[in-house]
């Protein structure tokens, strides 16, 4: 993470009020303790003039932290904490000189914002240059210019070790800040990132919830061109479920029909019929036997199927949802002998989804009311499905499905035929 990504990450968090509040405390509290703590040291001195300078800082700095509780603070209250500090030393070094080290607060006041926030870079660098600057100056013009006060070695052992003291403190407590705000900064952007991504997911589910019905919707409109097939759509979902979770259990398919297959499936298998819209009513409606050519016809609705799946789902779903639906439509009708249609593919070569989706949807028209026939028993349902094993159906599917055959019974008398 470079400066300028993490002073935009932050730049938002740091122009806030607050944070100008924590600003002008931390500088507020340093200068007072700071000033605070050599009074005494003036006084003891007899430099009168520093003394009442600091008596005169302290009562600046506890206004200015009575105001940061209730003023909308700025880097404006920083400014004058900052150029305050800056005569004190300047005075400082005058009466007792560089010995005392006091100059490296100026660098130190200057590079408090560098360190802790990022928000205004500009005036940042004004101060940081203006500190670097004076400190500069002061280091190389104070050691020409003899101290007005001289020190003895006590007093001067005393001052360096405030100073070293307070400055260690200082740049601790810095480094603490700097490091809860990067940790705070860093939640805080995982926070909205997550955040997002819910809402991402949200919108997501709410377009797959509005897909889904649409396609329930497209596949019902279908279906009910015959008033006698409303359900099939809801009957052959159900069917194939079922189906699928209990072939699972086998060696063959227990690979294969994975948790997200079986979802896939279940989501697709209303689109099988969806060929349909393109067969005239005259021939989805004969009750009597089609011709030759009316059969043929009938036999398109796979093809087309396939066809109006991809140029629906193609730019906008789940590319193996797409693909599945489409070999549902296309191969719901292929038998495992190589007897069906459209492309007379056998055993092996029929998708698993298809095998699975025609064994549902024969045996729905079976036990259904249709137009052109009665519906037939569960008795007689089962047993044809049981004889078209190895012939129409994969021999391990229809094992599976009579071993579900109480579920299917109670599934059908529970809804209406």
């Amino acid at each position: 993470m470079n400066l300028e990504s993490l002073r935009n990450k932050m730049r938002p968090l740091l122009e806030s009020s607050t944070r100008s509040k924590i600003l002008a405390a931390f500088v507020t509290s340093f200068a007072f303790i700071y000033h605070f703590s050599f009074m005494w040291v003036f006084y003891s001195l007899d430099l009168l003039p520093m003394f009442y300078f600091n008596i005169g800082s302290v009562l600046l700095f506890t206004v200015i932290g009575g105001l940061i509780i209730s003023w909308r603070l700025s880097f404006w209250m920083y400014i004058v904490c900052f150029l305050e500090v800056v005569v004190h030393q300047i005075l400082a070094e005058y009466f007792v000189g560089s010995q005392t080290d006091f100059h490296f607060f100026i660098l130190l006041m200057g590079l408090i914002p560098f360190i802790i926030f990022f928000n205004n870079s500009k005036l940042t660098f004004l101060l940081g240059t203006f500190s670097c600057a004076i400190f500069v100056v002061v280091e190389a013009v104070g050691p020409s210019f003899a101290p007005v006060f001289a020190l003895d070695k006590k007093t001067l052992m005393i001052i360096r070790a405030i100073n070293i003291s307070l400055f260690s403190i200082v740049i601790l407590a810095l480094i603490t800040l700097f490091t809860l705000f990067i940790l705070f900064v860093e939640r805080t952007h995982v926070s909205e990132i997550h955040e997002q991504a819910q809402k991402i997911q949200t919108q997501n589910q709410k377009v797959i919830e509005m897909q889904n019905n649409t396609i329930i919707g497209m596949a019902n409109l279908v279906e009910n061109r015959d008033v006698d097939t409303g359900e099939h759509v809801k009957r052959t979902s159900f069917y194939v479920k079922a189906l699928a979770m209990e072939a699972r259990k086998t060696l063959e398919y227990q690979q294969v029909l994975t948790d997200k297959y079986i979802e896939l499936l279940v989501k697709a298998a209303p689109m099988h019929d969806i060929g349909k819209i393109v067969v005239p009513d005259a021939i989805l409606k004969k009750p009597g036997k089609l011709t030759l050519d009316e059969f043929l016809q009938i036999q398109r609705h796979t093809v087309e199927g396939a066809r109006i799946v991809h140029e629906v789902l193609d730019d906008n779903s789940d590319p193996e949802y797409v693909q599945m639906a489409a070999d549902i439509a296309l191969c719901h009708h292929e038998k495992w002998n190589g007897s069906g249609y459209p492309q007379q593919l056998r055993e092996y070569d029929i998708p698993v989804c298809a095998r699975i989706m025609a064994l549902a949807d024969v045996f729905d028209a079976l036990v259904s009311l249709r137009c052109y026939k009665e519906p037939f028993s569960c008795d007689e349902a089962f047993k044809i499905v049981e004889e078209a094993s190895g012939k129409h159906f994969d021999p391990v599917l229809v094992e599976c499905f009579l071993k579900i055959r109480d579920k299917l019974e109670n599934f059908i008398k529970l809804n209406t035929i």
